[in-house]
């Protein structure tokens, strides 16, 4: 596999979503033809080769939509469903399913852009088994094709799924130039961690105009890194409902403008006042208005936060 044209089919999947999404959102199987397919390809597994990828692999009484194979057996499951499926119960429980059965160490579910792997027996809650997820349009490319490597048939087929490292600053030249893959660098020691610059929400009020922020850390401690402050509320609101703090009976979440028409997050992408969200991103159901502007972005972010109970003081950006 070269990741160099990994890089480009990214950029073609996600041109295939804006051009023919409509189509996509109505059929799973042209879902699977236009999105899924071509991206197991490029990640080594030969779709039309048996011995690597069985579609609508029987198991039990139920027929996974892939079977990927090592050594004759299955190593990973994946369900495929529609574009704009949710990734949740009903899906979850299909993809487990077939892996307990099967004893399978691996399952992926995809709605063709957004994509979650799991690991079938860790005995953890199913939110904690998931080792890997990626969104073809919520990332740069650069950062996509790092985290699909947990798909990467030789990574898969090892049984030691996992991402890429990608690097906590990525410019715009990064995204430009072929992504390698290198051995990663040991990892820093706490006090390396710890020296790191974390500013809450509540200390950025009025300062967040013309900086960007590189991470993003939530009350659990864990991070993520970004490029911008566009993801911050869209990564808040994924943190916010995989943890059950926040769903659709949220909705919808009035943005802080004093026209007091607009929502923040909804379970559809319109406004109150009809017009339409302006750049919208659907994160598990529930849509959210991105923004590039820092102060809007920022602004937003603590709405949410704030609708939710929790404190903005508890969620934390570092600048460099």
């Amino acid at each position: 596999m070269i990741l160099e044209s990994l890089l480009e089919l990214v950029e073609t999947l996600k041109a295939r979503i804006d051009q023919h999404g409509d189509q996509l959102r109505q059929s799973e199987w042209l879902t699977r033809y236009a999105l899924v397919d071509p991206l197991l390809r490029e990640l080594g597994w030969d779709t039309e080769d048996p011995s690597f990828v069985i579609p609508e692999y029987q198991s039990g009484h139920r027929r996974a939509d892939y079977a990927l194979l090592g050594d004759g057996k299955p190593v990973m499951m994946i369900e495929a469903k529609k574009l704009g499926t949710q990734l949740r119960d009903s899906v979850l429980s299909q993809g487990i399913q077939y892996c307990l059965e099967e004893g399978t160490k691996h399952f992926a579910v995809t709605d063709g852009q957004r994509w979650e792997v799991y690991e079938t027996h860790k005995p953890v809650p199913i939110e904690q088994k998931r080792v890997a997820e990626f969104d073809l349009k919520d990332s740069s490319p650069a950062t996509v094709c790092l985290k699909a490597l947990a798909l990467w048939r030789q990574t898969v087929q090892s049984g030691n799924v996992d991402v890429g490292h990608q690097p906590v600053i990525e410019s715009n030249e990064d995204i430009d130039k072929p992504v390698t893959q290198e051995t990663p660098a040991p990892a820093p020691s706490p006090i390396a961690v710890d020296e790191y610059d974390w500013q809450s929400l509540i200390q950025l009020e009025g300062t967040s105009k013309g900086v960007k922020p590189v991470a993003l850390r939530f009350p659990d401690g864990s991070k993520i890194s970004i490029e911008n402050w566009t993801p911050v509320p869209v990564e808040t609101v994924r943190w916010l409902m995989a943890n059950g703090m926040l769903n659709a009976s949220h909705c919808p979440i009035l943005t802080n403008h004093s026209s007091n028409s607009r929502y923040c997050v909804h379970t559809q992408n319109v406004h109150k006042d009809g017009k339409p969200f302006g750049n919208p991103i659907e994160v598990n159901g529930l849509y959210v208005d991105r923004i590039p502007n820092g102060p809007a972005a920022f602004g937003r972010t603590k709405t949410i936060i704030k609708h939710t109970g929790l404190d903005p003081a508890q969620f934390s950006v570092r600048f460099s």
